[in-house]
């Protein structure tokens, strides 16, 4: 259960926070209405307002965390275009047995190549 709390992004911990509150709020509210039929109306009017203004209060919440979320992340950046040198790669050469460890991998030399721009211009011709 940690870990799934863990891998939620901040909006989906506000939101997931609002429908406890929300159903907790409303297990409230249905107790107090019930015991209000009894005593007073006035008081079942009040439970739907303090409903209100805690969803009002989450909402406002979420939507300052999706706004401090996009301010603090760096934009991302444009896929890298231009001259790759030549490398050197490790190649798995059985990608099956690569997970548990059943594989040989073996030193490839990658030549020089062109990415992005460039290369979509070779496809078109």
């Amino acid at each position: 259960m940690t870990d799934a709390w863990n891998k939620l992004g901040p909006a989906s911990k506000v939101g997931a926070i609002s429908v406890a509150a929300a159903v907790i709020g409303g297990v409230i509210a249905v107790a107090r209405a019930t015991a209000a039929a009894t005593d007073d109306e006035g008081e079942a009017e009040e439970s739907g307002d303090i409903l209100a203004e805690v969803a009002r209060i989450l909402n406002q919440a979420a939507a300052e965390q999706d706004d401090s979320s996009s301010l603090s992340s760096p934009p991302p950046r444009p896929p890298y275009t231009g001259d790759v040198s030549g490398y050197w790669r490790s190649q798995c050469l059985n990608p099956r047995g690569h997970a548990t460890g059943n594989c040989r991998h073996e030193q490839r030399w990658v030549d020089d190549y062109t990415k992005g721009a460039a290369e979509e211009e070779d496809a078109e011709v």
